[in-house]
């Protein structure tokens, strides 16, 4: 049976549901993106990199995302932000258009199905590994339905002439369930708001050179024995690859981790195109 040698520690941190690690001797320093004051240097080609000063030197960050082609975390929840305020928006519209359509008479022609609006078709097809999200999300159920259901119920007193009971219940639904829809719209949008949390490893890629990895979400250190790195399978790995970790216990999983190579980042074939920033 051949030597194992010794076990080497490494940093693991994710992307979506893969996971990476860089060995522990490379990292210099962890921070929250937030906590750094990258500027922006323009190119000759009309690309922009992010820079930070760290240890007196100029060091580039790059993002793990744009490295693998991918959505960043960041800009991913800065689309659901987006979406949710779209959608907040779309319901106070819908109460004052039915609110006209008591007082003035006419068709009422938004969505009285809750499945059909466009909020209720994204939510009954929106998933998410969030377990407070999802708790938020299914407190939407009851009052999003409540407020659809009183197209049909007003615009009946309407036309058995009871529209100013029609407009009191209007009201006191403006106050209280659209209230309810809003406070959970707002709930939702901070807790979004609140996971997005980058965080940027600085790594010695060399004996004269650090870089910046930008990464959506640090995990633990790890140690790993010689016989758990696998180096085939090139095919399927990025430039800046090292080999995948395999066996490693991650949270309690058990999982395969894909090891880069820092001495390798800068001269990988993303790099060359450019696709540095988040």
């Amino acid at each position: 049976m051949p030597a194992q040698g010794p076990a080497m520690e490494y940093l693991s941190f994710r992307h979506a549901r893969q996971h990476f690690a860089v060995p522990i001797e490379s990292v210099r320093f962890i921070a929250a993106e937030s906590a750094l004051t990258p500027t922006q240097v323009a190119t000759g080609k009309g690309q922009q990199f992010d820079m930070v000063e760290f240890e007196g030197q100029a060091c580039i960050i790059l993002s793990l995302a744009r490295l693998l082609n991918q959505p960043s975390e960041r800009s991913k929840s800065r689309e659901l932000l987006e979406l949710l305020q779209a959608r907040e928006q779309d319901h106070v519209l819908w109460l004052n258009t039915l609110k006209d359509c008591l007082q003035h008479g006419g068709s009422f022609d938004l969505a009285r199905d809750p499945h059909q609006c466009k909020f209720g078709q994204w939510y009954d097809n929106f998933r998410t590994d969030d377990s407070q999200l999802q708790h938020v999300l299914r407190s939407f159920d009851e009052p999003h339905k409540r407020i659809h259901a009183l197209a049909d119920q007003l615009l009946t007193l309407r036309d058995n002439d009871q529209a100013e009971e029609a407009l009191n219940i209007l009201s006191h639904q403006g106050s209280s369930t659209l209230q309810r829809l809003r406070d959970l719209f707002a709930e939702a949008s901070n807790m979004v708001r609140s996971s997005i949390r980058p965080t940027v490893i600085m790594l010695q890629s060399s004996e004269q050179q650090t870089l910046g990895l930008r990464v959506d979400d640090v995990g633990e250190v790890f140690s790993c024995s010689a016989a758990q790195l696998e180096k085939e399978q090139q095919d399927y790995m990025p430039p800046f690859a090292r080999g995948w970790l395999k066996g490693i216990r991650i949270a309690g999983n058990e999982v395969t981790i894909m090891e880069i190579n820092p001495a390798r980042l800068l001269s990988s074939t993303a790099i060359k195109e450019g696709q540095l920033l988040a």
